[in-house]
């Protein structure tokens, strides 16, 4: 990856079009040419479309791109421009690794809390149906009580941690804003 201190890190990504040239570089999983990449930043910054952005749009953060922030971010060795064929990209590391926001949630997902529930209470109904000897210990209103509590305390449990850390859905997304 990168040898960029973290000081330096944030010093360079404190720059909105900076991080927009990292997310659109990051979502086109290739290399973009600098006109391209000038109207998508122009586009959100104006909050547009594409289509909708004008000329004076695009060639004013054409220009800082050129002449500011594609230097910034190539020095740091973030990004390659190729000054011949006027394309970006990133550079290999980052594109492979990416940086800290870039990289997958490792918490467990809750459809798999949920999937367990559920091969659980199926497990608890076919022994019972089958009248097997453990769970002729049960009743059904017991398998139908303890099924619908553990998904009560699922719900719970997903409501009140996702509320606690109120973490977006592509957390790479909103540092771009």
């Amino acid at each position: 990856m990168t040898s960029l201190s973290k000081d330096e890190l944030f010093r360079i990504l404190s720059n909105s079009r900076r991080r927009q040239i990292l997310y659109f570089l990051h979502r086109a999983d290739g290399p973009l040419s600098l006109k391209e990449l000038a109207a998508m930043v122009a586009s959100r910054e104006n909050e547009t479309t594409l289509e909708e952005v004008t000329d004076e749009e695009r060639q004013r953060v054409y220009i800082s791109l050129y002449q500011t922030h594609l230097p910034k971010l190539e020095s740091a060795g973030l990004v390659r421009y190729d000054e011949e064929e006027r394309t970006v990209s990133l550079v290999s590391d980052v594109a492979t690794q990416g940086f800290f926001w870039m990289q997958p949630e490792t918490q467990r997902s809750w459809t798999q809390y949920y999937g367990s529930l559920g091969v659980v209470g199926w497990l608890l109904i076919i022994g019972l149906w089958a009248e097997l000897p453990v769970f002729s210990l049960l009743s059904w209103a017991a398998v139908a009580a303890f099924v619908s509590t553990a998904l009560l305390v699922l719900v719970l449990a997903q409501y009140f941690l996702e509320g606690q850390t109120g973490a977006p859905s592509d957390a790479f997304e909103s540092l771009v804003e």
